[in-house]
């Protein structure tokens, strides 16, 4: 009897022990769960590039003549009278005519929407006659000067007091082309409007707007 008691307590032992060391009343281990998958994010979609706008077409030079005086002359003015600067000052680098040493013409068209218009009668010719002036409506610039000099096209608009460039110019909503006509040739010219020279017997085109399919190649009169 004494012996069975002592198996008893002696296979009992161990278990005291495990639960004096609070085995017994330990919490459950966390059961861990699979997090959801990472969804990726969609690749951004290419935005569409906006629309190419085609370039304007560019007009070509007549193959056959136009008197310059008679089709010019009559043009539909475009601007109002020209208002001289007080006093006799110079403008841009252009002063008052004194004695005639050289005499030169430059023509410039400017076209608004296909349809030329003419420059104001008499720019430069108020308070003093300037060394660039025009006569008429017909966009003939005339160069005089005691000796031969160069004039551009940014004196005579600075004279004119009208803006000149390819954003704006005289009112023309940009952009604003540019051209040039001489020796019977038809030119882009890309480069800044106001060092355009005044050349003798030059016609410089500005062209806003839609321009004219053809541009007439002026027959200048003699003395011209």
């Amino acid at each position: 009897m004494t012996k069975t008691i002592r198996l008893c307590a002696f296979a009992l032992a161990p278990l005291l022990l495990l639960a004096a060391c609070g085995g017994g009343d330990s919490d459950p281990a966390p059961i861990v769960t699979d997090a959801p998958p990472v969804q990726p994010r969609p690749a951004p979609q290419p935005q569409p590039a906006p629309p190419v706008q085609p370039a304007p077409p560019e007009p070509v030079l007549a193959a056959s003549y136009t008197d310059l005086v008679a089709s010019t002359l009559s043009a539909t003015p475009g601007w109002g009278a020209w208002v001289a600067p007080a006093g006799r000052v110079a403008v841009g680098g252009v002063g008052c005519l004194g004695t005639i040493g050289y005499h030169q013409h430059s023509l410039v068209s400017v076209y608004k929407e296909g349809t030329r218009l003419g420059i104001p009668d008499n720019v430069g010719r108020g308070g003093c006659t300037y060394e660039l002036h025009t006569h008429d409506v017909m966009g003939m610039v005339h160069m005089e000067a005691d000796v031969a000099k160069k004039f551009t096209l940014g004196q005579f608009f600075a004279l004119w007091n009208q803006p000149l460039g390819t954003s704006g110019t005289a009112g023309l909503a940009g952009p604003v082309r540019f051209y040039l006509v001489e020796n019977e040739r038809l030119t882009r010219y890309t480069g800044d409007p106001a060092t355009l020279e005044l050349a003798p017997r030059r016609e410089i085109v500005i062209i806003g707007g839609a321009a004219p399919a053809e541009l007439p190649k002026y027959r200048w009169p003699a003395g011209l």
